[in-house]
C-alpha cells in the first residue's frame, strides 16, 4: 500500500507546488499597486516589503486552494486513466488511494494552524508598519508627493520646481489665512526656497521644521523687500495621528488574544473569541477539502477535468459563504460560535457526498 501512497504524495505534490506559484505570482503582482500606494514617504524597498507581506497574508488561502486544484486535478486524472477503478477491482477499498491526499491536508492544516494562529497576525501587523505610521500618515496628510502642500492654519504652499540634489522646492507661493510673521502684511507671499528635513529624520517627539528662503511680499516695488529666511512649526505629532490605524485583533497572535479573554481584560471578548474559532475553521479547511476533492474528482472522471475543476468551486463558494454569514450573525446574535460557520456549511455539503461516493 505504501508504494501506492506514495504515488499518489508524489503527483498531489508536484500539482500544488505548481498550483500555488502560479497563484502566489498572480497575487503578488496584483498588489504591487496597492505596495507603492502605501509606501509614500518610503523607498522602493520599503514598496517591495509592503506588497510581499499583504501576498504572505494571502498564503493559507492560497496553500487551500492549491492543495484542493491539485486534488482534483490529479485524481480527475487516474479516474480517466481508470487506476482508481483498477484499485475497487483489485478489491481495494477506494479509501486507500483518498488516504494520501487525506494525509497531505492533515499536514497543511498543521501548518496552517500554526500560520493562522501565530505567522499571519504578525504579517498582518507587519504590512501597515514597514513605514513608522506617524511619518507615512504626515507624508500623506502634508501631501508632500504632489506640487501643493497643505500646513497647519489654513496655509497652502505651491512650488514650480524641485532642486535635483536636495529635493527642496523652488519658486513657491504660499497662501495663509493670516500673515506668517508679524512683519509681513500680505496673506500672499513668495518664496524663493522651501526645505522640510527627510522622514528618517522625523520624531514623533519633535516637530517638522519647515524652512522658508528669501521670502518677500508681491508688491508693486521694483526693489520688493527681502524677508530672509522664516521657519513654520508643524507639530508631527498631531498630522501623523491623523487617520491612524489602530491595532485590531487581527494582528494579535492567538495565545496573546485568549489570555486577554480569560483575564478579563479585552474590550470585545465576544469578538476575539469569534476571531479564534475563525482562525481554527480556517486551520480545518485542508483536512476537510482533502476527502471532498477526491470524491469530486471520482464522480466528475467521465466529464473531464475542466467539469471536475467546476464543481470544485462548489465547496470553496461553501466554506467562503460560511465566512460572510458567520460574520453577519455576530453581529446580529453576538454569538462567538459563529466563527464556526464556514465549517459547518462545507461539512452539510461534503459529507452526504463523501458518504455515496465512497459506499458506490
Amino acid at each position: 500500500m505504501w508504494r501506492l501512497h506514495r504515488y499518489y504524495l508524489k503527483e498531489l505534490a508536484v500539482n500544488a507546488a505548481i498550483t500555488f506559484i502560479v497563484l502566489f505570482g498572480v497575487v503578488l503582482i496584483s498588489l504591487v499597486y496597492r505596495g507603492i500606494q502605501r509606501s509614500q514617504g518610503g523607498e522602493l524597498l520599503d514598496a517591495a516589503k509592503i506588497t510581499l507581506f499583504w501576498a504572505l497574508d494571502a498564503v493559507p488561502h492560497l496553500l487551500t486552494i492549491s492543495f484542493l486544484i491539485a486534488t482534483v486535478v490529479t485524481y480527475t486524472r487516474a479516474a480517466q486513466d481508470r487506476e482508481l477503478l483498477a484499485v475497487r477491482a483489485a478489491g481495494i477499498s477506494p479509501r486507500v488511494p483518498m488516504q494520501s491526499a487525506v494525509l497531505v491536508g492533515i499536514i497543511l492544516s498543521l501548518g496552517a494552524s500554526f500560520a493562522n494562529h501565530y505567522m499571519i497576525p504578525a504579517v498582518h501587523f507587519m504590512k501597515y508598519r514597514v513605514i513608522k505610521e506617524v511619518v507615512r500618515n504626515a507624508f500623506i496628510n502634508l501631501n508632500l508627493g504632489s506640487d501643493r502642500i497643505t500646513l497647519p492654519g489654513g496655509r497652502v504652499l505651491t512650488f514650480r520646481g524641485r532642486d535635483p540634489d536636495t529635493q527642496d522646492m523652488l519658486d513657491c507661493t504660499v497662501y495663509s489665512p493670516k500673515p506668517i510673521a508679524k512683519d509681513l502684511t500680505s496673506r500672499i507671499v513668495f518664496v524663493d526656497r522651501v526645505s522640510i528635513p527627510p522622514s528618517k529624520d522625523w520624531d514623533v517627539n519633535n516637530d517638522i521644521q519647515v524652512v522658508l528662503s528669501g521670502v518677500r511680499e508681491p508688491n508693486l516695488r521694483i526693489d520688493p523687500i527681502d524677508f530672509g529666511e522664516l521657519r513654520i512649526t508643524v507639530p508631527l505629532e498631531q498630522v501623523g495621528s491623523a487617520g491612524g490605524r489602530r491595532d485590531k485583533d487581527n494582528d494579535v497572535v492567538s495565545d496573546q488574544l485568549l489570555a486577554e479573554v480569560m483575564r478579563g481584560v479585552h474590550p470585545n471578548p465576544v469578538r476575539a473569541t469569534y476571531t479564534l474559532f475563525r482562525r481554527c475553521s480556517f486551520a480545518l479547511m485542508p483536512a476537510l477539502l482533502a476527502p471532498i476533492g477526491f470524491c469530486i474528482a471520482e464522480m466528475a472522471s467521465h466529464r473531464g477535468r475542466v467539469f471536475a475543476l467546476m464543481l470544485a468551486l462548489v465547496p470553496l463558494a461553501m466554506f467562503y459563504l460560511g465566512e460572510v454569514l458567520g460574520a453577519r450573525f455576530l453581529i446580529s446574535t453576538n454569538n462567538p460560535w459563529c466563527g464556526w460557520m464556514p465549517v459547518v456549511l462545507l461539512s452539510v455539503v461534503g459529507v452526504p457526498l463523501v458518504w455515496r461516493q465512497l459506499r458506490r
